[in-house]
C-alpha cells in the first residue's frame, strides 16, 4: 500500500494551534500569572486549564481564589492576558518543528483546518508570521464559537465548512478539552499530542493514540490505514 493511497483513507485534518502547531504553553502560562499576581494568586496551575477560552479560565480562577468574578473585570484580565500572550509569541514564534514542512504535505493530499480556543488575533499573528493561511480550508478561534471546548461546536464547524463528514476527519489536539470535543463532534480519528499533558492523560480523554512530533503524522496515518486494511481481510 503506497503513502499516497493512505492519504485518500482520512479526507481531513483538523489542528488545534497552541500547544500543537506552536510551543506556545510557556508563553500563556507566564502571561496568566502576570494578570494573576496582583490579586495574590500564585499557584495558578496551566495544564489544568489547556485548550480552555481565557475569559473562562480567568472566571473560574476567580471563583476559587475565592473572588467575585465581576464581567468587567473578567474582560479586563481576558484582554490583558492576551495582549501580553501575543507580544511574547510575536517575539519568540516558537512554531513547532516541522510545522510548515509537515502542513505543506498533509495540504496536498487532505483538507486542512484549524480549529483553536484562542484569539483570532492570535491565531492570525500564528498564520501570518508562518506564511501558511493558504494551507487551510477553514479557520476558526475561540472568537467564533459560542461554546468553548469541551463542547463540540467548533469541531462540528471545522468539518461543515469543509464539506467532510465527521468520520473521514482526523483531529490533532493536546488538552483533554480539545481530544472530548473532537470525540463528541465524532471524529473519525483523534490523535493526541503530547507536551502540554501528558500522553496518559490524553489517553484517558479518549483520544485513539498519541504522537510527541508533528513529523510522525504522515507515516502514522499511512500505517493506520494498512492496520485497517489487513484486519478486514
Amino acid at each position: 500500500m503506497s503513502r499516497h493511497a493512505a492519504f485518500r483513507r482520512i479526507r481531513a485534518v483538523i489542528f488545534d494551534l497552541d500547544g500543537v502547531l506552536i510551543d506556545s504553553a510557556p508563553y500563556h502560562r507566564a502571561a496568566f500569572e502576570e494578570v494573576f499576581r496582583p490579586l495574590g494568586i500564585d499557584d495558578f496551575d496551566y495544564p489544568r486549564y489547556a485548550g480552555w477560552r481565557t475569559a473562562d479560565v480567568v472566571e473560574t480562577v476567580l471563583r476559587a481564589a475565592p473572588r467575585i468574578p465581576e464581567p468587567e473585570l473578567v474582560r479586563e484580565m481576558a484582554r490583558n492576558k492576551s495582549r501580553i500572550a501575543r507580544e511574547k509569541l510575536a517575539a519568540a514564534n516558537p512554531v513547532a518543528p516541522d510545522c510548515v514542512a509537515v502542513l505543506e504535505e498533509l495540504s496536498r493530499h487532505y483538507a486542512l483546518a484549524l480549529a483553536s480556543s484562542g484569539s483570532r488575533q492570535s491565531v492570525e499573528l500564528f498564520l501570518t508570521a508562518n506564511r501558511c493561511a493558504s494551507l487551510f480550508g477553514s479557520v476558526l478561534s475561540g472568537d467564533d464559537v459560542k461554546h468553548a471546548k469541551p463542547a463540540p461546536e467548533i469541531y462540528e464547524r471545522a468539518f461543515k465548512a469543509l464539506h467532510i463528514a465527521p468520520p473521514d476527519g482526523a483531529v490533532i489536539e493536546d488538552a483533554a478539552a480539545g481530544i472530548l470535543a473532537a470525540k463528541d463532534a465524532g471524529a473519525g480519528m483523534v490523535i493526541g499530542f503530547a507536551g502540554t499533558s501528558p500522553s496518559e492523560q490524553l489517553l484517558a480523554a479518549g483520544a485513539d493514540l498519541v504522537i510527541q512530533t508533528l513529523s510522525e503524522l504522515p507515516d502514522l496515518l499511512c500505517a493506520t490505514y494498512e492496520s485497517a486494511i489487513a484486519d478486514r481481510n
